[in-house]
């Protein structure tokens, strides 16, 4: 399931390293900068791209501009968040994080989640999802994010809710 949230855009300005995190019987995730070669496993892990050539586009955006991060599961796409830094008023925006259909309600979402804190360059990382997308709502929950706003109009009848994390410079 993706949480959708608002599309601005900026490069990520810091590379990331090899990460892993290991899951009892399952193979252990990694992290990666996506690259062209990963935008299938990408479009994979979502559905709403699957469908609609725009998410396409902007997927194949995000990876080159190298704001686009893939967890793995072995060789197998588990799922992928999109980290702008600076893009939301100065601070650090996650305007997308998935999880392929097979690989939810495991942990990948918050692993997903702290893999962008932990390359978000300044003291502030926000994210959004509509009101409608429960599932997003206690996933930023469970990961330490706060509600911050309520922007309505963006999609007809279905605000868009904005969260917030403070980031520790000490890491």
């Amino acid at each position: 399931m993706c949480r959708n949230a608002s599309m601005r855009r900026c490069g990520c300005e810091r590379s990331a390293t090899l990460e892993t995190f290991a899951m009892s019987a399952r193979p252990a995730l990694s992290l990666r900068r996506a690259d062209h070669a990963d935008l299938p496993g990408l479009i994979a892990c979502d559905v709403y791209a699957q469908a609609q050539e725009a998410r396409r586009q902007e997927l194949q955006h995000w990876v080159e501009q190298q704001s686009c991060f893939i967890a793995l599961a072995g060789n197998e796409s588990a799922g992928f968040v999109v980290l702008q830094q600076r893009a939301f008023f100065g601070h650090g925006f996650i305007p997308l994080v998935c999880v392929a259909e097979g690989h939810q309600r495991q942990g990948i979402g918050r692993f997903l989640l702290a893999q962008a804190e932990r390359l978000c360059i300044g003291p502030k990382l926000f994210t959004s999802t509509n009101t409608s997308n429960i599932r997003a709502q206690g996933l930023f929950s469970r990961a330490g994010f706060v509600t911050s706003g309520r922007i309505e109009n963006l999609d007809e009848a279905d605000p868009e809710l904005v969260y917030f994390k403070a980031i520790d410079p000490a890491g």
